[in-house]
């Protein structure tokens, strides 16, 4: 019995395109950084105005690029799970050596 090709399993394409979801955060990701920076500062000098505008001495810290609230951190160990998981379905249902047994009962 012939085994089916790689690409036709459905796992197959969800580490297919989860890796090049890392490959496409790696190259993107100094200027989604940039972005990122630019409106948590925008956010934080509304913040520092509205403090300033009450009387009060502002508090709020400025963002940097090296010092940020929101990272791509979570994005990234998500995919890496995900991709994980899908090469080793991937492996066990089209590339794990099967035993004697099994392939002479047709499985």
């Amino acid at each position: 019995m012939a085994r089916k090709s790689v690409l036709e399993s459905p796992w197959y394409w969800v580490y297919a395109f989860c890796t090049a979801a890392v490959l496409g955060l790696v190259l993107m990701g100094p200027k989604i950084l940039e972005r990122t920076v630019q409106n948590e500062r925008s956010h934080q000098g509304r913040a520092r105005a509205a403090e300033n505008t009450a009387g009060v001495t502002p508090v709020t810290e400025m963002s940097t690029r090296d010092r940020t609230r929101s990272t791509l951190r979570p994005f990234y160990y998500l995919l890496a799970a995900v991709i994980a998981f899908s090469w080793l379905v991937l492996w066990w249902k089209h590339f794990r050596p099967q035993r004697q047994s099994n392939r002479n009962q047709g499985f």
